[in-house]
């Protein structure tokens, strides 16, 4: 009876929540945000395929597959960031109910209400990009379609983290800078660096295999004094999974621990 209660609360939370993400200021920027990703994307696509050697598709493709995880990011960050920190400010979802309410339900219905309203944002920046490429090039590469798993998953791991910068934050505004920082700003700064050994431990780094599936791109190496070199390295699929699946399932468990303890 306790199983199914908590299960009704945590679907009431998630759709209380998500609704109201949706009718707030917060669905309006993501979209935007992606909006304005999507067009440079298609303008930089459209004179790459005409521009550069190589496969159509995929220089049509790169910057929108690129930019995915920026997109998903800033609207991890935006949904999800504030949840667990304003409980602590206003205590919002403990006047919803007149019986006692689980923290634990109350995390999983702001986690789930977070992925919500970034499925909306990352189903609207797929679409797009799936249309634009039909229109562009005639065909869309059948790697795409697989890749928005790893967004997917992906996605679920930057909720997670969102959630947990929220749990240990003391304040929500806070909490959204650090995440934005970490999450946005620090990939893209991470993007210009070069490695002498492959960071395949780095969620940053692992995260790149959401745009590398969909290209199909790997690491090359070459034979150079005796030994293999690269300037480039490339997540292996696996091993990128696992680390996306690694980080979201740590920091998720510890924002659920930290927020059932951390006292109002």
């Amino acid at each position: 009876m306790n199983l199914v209660h908590g299960l009704k609360q945590t679907l009431q939370i998630a759709w209380f929540e998500s609704c109201r993400k949706i009718q707030s200021w917060r669905i309006i920027i993501t979209l935007i945000a992606a909006a304005v990703v999507l067009f440079l994307a298609y303008s930089n696509g459209l004179g790459a395929m005409r521009s550069e050697p190589g496969e159509m598709a995929n220089n049509f493709l790169r910057p929108f597959v690129a930019s995915a995880t920026l997109v998903i990011g800033i609207s991890a960050v935006i949904m999800s960031s504030e949840d667990l920190s304003t409980e602590f400010e206003k205590n919002t979802g403990f006047v919803m109910f007149t019986k006692p309410l689980s923290r634990y339900a109350l995390f999983a219905g702001k986690f789930l209400s977070g992925f919500i309203a970034s499925l909306i944002v990352t189903v609207f920046y797929y679409a797009v990009t799936i249309i634009a490429c039909i229109n562009a090039v005639g065909y869309v590469p059948s790697r795409v379609y697989l890749a928005i798993l790893l967004a997917l998953l992906f996605l679920l791991a930057v909720i997670g983290i969102c959630l947990l910068f929220s749990a240990v934050s003391p304040r929500s505004s806070l909490a959204m800078i650090v995440a934005f920082i970490l999450l946005v700003m620090l990939p893209i700064f991470l993007q210009n660096v070069s490695f002498d050994a492959e960071p395949w431990y780095s969620f940053g780094y692992s995260s790149g295999i959401v745009g590398d599936y969909a290209l199909g791109n790997q690491t090359v190496f070459s034979f150079y004094e005796g030994s293999l070199h690269t300037e480039d390295f490339v997540p292996n699929t696996s091993v990128a999974t696992a680390v996306m699946s690694a980080y979201g399932i740590l920091a998720t468990a510890f924002a659920a621990v930290i927020f059932r303890h951390r006292s109002m």
